[in-house]
């Protein structure tokens, strides 16, 4: 009996290191994470921010494995101390009496401290996504700034050179993009006030513009994109109107043609 004993308390120890060694692992890669997380609000480079996140979805996989494959070894152990412990008892009733009380200690055991290595790697999943979040918004940042940075000219002042926003290059990409696919435009007189077309004059004389017509247009666009909201609301309005005058107009053709009916029929 005291072989059966003496594997009770090996298979124990054998859980301990197993489910210890895996918490140190994390603990290590929580390290990892941690330095990639004070490097992500300084680097400049999208290609690294990327390689971050390759590397941070490596560490998840290799940890989600190196957990799945102790739980397997341990659960095989057990197993298989279990099955040996049934066959014994066969011939000696008493040895499982005497062990059948071991080995539900240890498996409570098991269970126990895998449930804790569970949830320290549930922790450390949460974390890398936390992480990984921050990365994919340091990329969007990075990629905003080259954006507004292509949309800025220099201009030589006296005493140096300043920035402006290269507005003639959004006008021409933003009417490029909201406009592209429509297979005709109309033309359409408005008046404006002389300080606004004053202003328009002005950018066209400076370049940001070819035209007065350009400039008005992209104001005028800009001016229904920002009222997209409204406008949307208003040609709902509009169209439960058009609606409703459709069926009155209906409702009245109808009436008209039975009162026409009934005065035939007064004439007979």
């Amino acid at each position: 009996m005291s072989g059966y004993e003496d594997e009770l308390k090996r298979l124990k120890a054998e859980v301990e290191r197993c489910v210890d060694g895996f918490l140190r692992r994390i603990g290590e890669v929580s390290s990892r994470v941690s330095e990639i997380e004070g490097r992500v609000g300084v680097e400049k480079d999208s290609s690294v921010l990327w390689e971050f996140l390759k590397e941070l979805k490596g560490l998840k996989r290799e940890v989600r494995r190196e957990l799945a494959e102790a739980r397997g070894s341990l659960v095989g152990d057990l197993k298989g101390f279990r099955d040996r412990l049934r066959e014994a008892s066969t011939g000696e009733p008493g040895l499982a009496r005497g062990l059948k009380e071991g080995f539900e200690d240890l498996r409570e055991f098991f269970e126990d401290r895998l449930d804790e290595a569970e949830d320290r790697l549930d922790e450390f999943l949460d974390r890398v996504g936390d992480v990984e979040d921050v990365v994919r918004d340091r990329i969007r940042e990075l990629k905003g700034a080259r954006e507004r940075e292509a949309y800025v000219v220099k201009l030589r002042v006296p005493g140096g050179e300043v920035k402006v926003p290269d507005v003639g290059r959004i006008v021409e990409e933003s009417i490029s993009k909201a406009w592209s696919g429509v297979p005709s435009t109309i033309v359409s007189s408005v008046r404006l006030p002389k300080t606004d077309l004053d202003l328009i004059d002005a950018l066209v004389e400076a370049g940001v513009f070819r035209s007065r017509n350009e400039g008005i247009v992209f104001f005028a666009h800009k001016g229904i994109e920002a009222s997209g909201e409204w406008l949307s609301k208003a040609r709902e309005k509009l169209e439960e109107i058009k609606r409703l005058r459709e069926e009155t107009k209906r409702e009245m053709e109808r009436m008209l043609g039975e009162a026409s009916g009934r005065g035939e029929e007064k004439k007979d």
